[in-house]
């Protein structure tokens, strides 16, 4: 039996899309099996992160996956490419770039409409998050991807779809579908809340918001895509539309649209995705569909917005930091801590595998009375950043999205390369958090990375271009010296406090 296994395209390799019936011969392998003989001939670190980064590359850098769609009848194969012949990129990281854009023009549209404006930290620190997300796909997605080409290599039970629009449909509603028992499991399970949550915690929604999600809901949201593999889905085709069902929602998590007419009966679109992101006791466990929201008109989980009662995001529970790394864990330290609290095994269980809200005696998402009921008085935990903090802030951001951009791309430089500059793409994102909250030690972290970064470029091998090099070298240089000889210009911003009345 020929193993099919999802491959790295520097060296042309392709997957095989077999029946169970026929299976295609000749598929050349990069298994994690593999790798994993290969790593026993060798020693050190450097074996361990060649590992990471094979897996890595042969399912984040899909610049030549191609996949078998056709058998004739006496069983033979013809290699046809994905959708774009020899590119099937990463989306939801250039999509990135794509939201900051939109983002701008969402500040138009909003203004000309004479609403309120979001502030400017929030979508910073959505799109941080967003980088953080992708980044970490260095260490996990080989073995994300790894389970999901295995099941189905040894367990499909039906051939790969076409390349019809039928076949196209078919795909978009099995991966909304999947994608929607994801979403209301991530709201209706402690443990998996205490990580999703991350995706709500903007006071402000915004389309930025929409690629704001947890790097740890890697470790458990591929398990739900598994059936797919099982249905015959190759794992090109999942992961594609799964970028595109994530890049889709962008642009409901905004309130400058407010209606798409009868397509939202059909549709999810900005108006029940603000429900969704709403704290009001209304608002909660509702409108999960991704693409669709017949799901949960199916399913019993839709609400419309209501006219009349304001809207207030965020959780239950603010986190009173701005820190994106400490956004990932102060939920799990609160969940802990309701379990502890609790009188028996069986009920410390059931609090973290049953709904945030769940109390011994209450359903599993916990009685609508205990829960409560937010509505336009909430205090929100806001910063007055001068426009200096807000410009070294975002030119910071861009220089880490740059460096994500390329530790993601086809790279040249050696595992512990990738390594080291992927840490300092997670430090510099949890320093920008930092720098916001603007504790007592900030100027002693930023001149700590600035002086580490600066070192990185000096001495490091690059893995971008002599111009880019000059720039980012000349930017810690700048931050360096102004964090060591006038700290005062770039922290000039108080923490406040705003009550959302007076932000109508």
């Amino acid at each position: 039996m020929v193993t099919k296994y999802l491959t790295h395209t520097s060296t042309q390799t392709d997957i095989t899309a077999a029946t169970p019936q026929s299976r295609c011969s000749h598929t050349r392998l990069l298994a994690t099996t593999t790798s994993t003989h290969t790593m026993l001939a060798q020693t050190g670190l450097e074996a361990a992160f060649s590992n990471i980064v094979s897996n890595v590359r042969a399912s984040i850098n899909l610049q030549s996956v191609q996949q078998d769609v056709a058998h004739n009848h006496t069983g033979s194969c013809e290699m046809t490419t994905f959708s774009d012949p020899g590119n099937l990129p990463n989306y939801t990281l250039q999509g990135v770039w794509w939201v900051m854009w939109l983002v701008c023009v969402e500040y138009v549209a909003l203004w000309w409409q004479g609403a309120r404006l979001p502030v400017l930290h929030d979508n910073i620190i959505s799109l941080v998050h967003a980088t953080l997300y992708e980044v970490t796909k260095l260490f996990v997605r080989g073995v994300e991807y790894g389970v999901y080409t295995w099941v189905w290599q040894h367990y499909s039970i039906l051939p790969a779809l076409d390349s019809s629009l039928l076949g196209l449909a078919i795909l978009v509603v099995l991966i909304d579908l999947v994608y929607y028992w994801l979403h209301r499991a991530n709201h209706e399970i402690m443990l998996l809340w205490a990580i999703h949550q991350v995706h709500h915690t903007s006071q402000d929604l915004t389309v930025a918001v929409g690629l704001r999600h947890s790097p740890l809901q890697r470790l458990f949201a591929w398990v739900f895509y598994l059936p797919l593999a099982v249905l015959g889905v190759p794992p090109n085709q999942m992961l594609a539309h799964s970028q595109f069902n994530t890049l889709y929602q962008c642009w409901t998590h905004t309130h400058a649209i407010r209606s798409i007419g009868p397509l939202d009966y059909i549709f999810n679109c900005p108006a029940h995705h603000r429900v969704h992101h709403g704290s009001n006791l209304y608002c909660l466990d509702k409108n999960y569909g991704g693409v669709f929201i017949l799901w949960d008109r199916l399913f019993g989980t839709f609400q419309q917005e209501l006219p009349d009662e304001e809207i207030i995001y965020g959780i239950l529970t603010q986190p009173d930091s701005y820190n994106p790394l400490y956004h990932q864990v102060f939920y799990l330290k609160m969940a802990l801590e309701k379990a502890r609290g609790m009188s028996t095994w069986r009920e410390r269980l059931s609090t973290l595998v049953k709904g945030p809200s769940w109390m011994p005696g209450s359903p599993w998402t916990g009685w609508d009375k205990d829960k409560p009921d937010i509505r336009g008085c909430r205090v929100y935990r806001k910063v007055k950043a001068s426009s200096f903090t807000h410009c070294y802030v975002l030119m910071h951001f861009l220089a880490i999205l740059t460096l994500t951009n390329l530790l993601i791309a086809p790279l040249s430089g050696t595992p512990v390369e990738v390594f080291v500059y992927s840490m300092v793409v997670v430090v510099t994102l949890g320093c920008i958090g930092v720098v916001y909250d603007d504790p007592p030690y900030t100027r002693l972290v930023e001149v700590m990375r600035c002086s580490a970064s600066l070192l990185i470029c000096l001495f490091l091998p690059p893995l971008v271009t002599p111009i880019i090099l000059q720039l980012l070298t000349s930017l810690y240089v700048l931050s360096l010296t102004l964090w060591l000889f006038n700290p005062t210009s770039m922290l000039p911003h108080p923490s406040t406090k705003l009550d959302t009345s007076s932000m109508k």
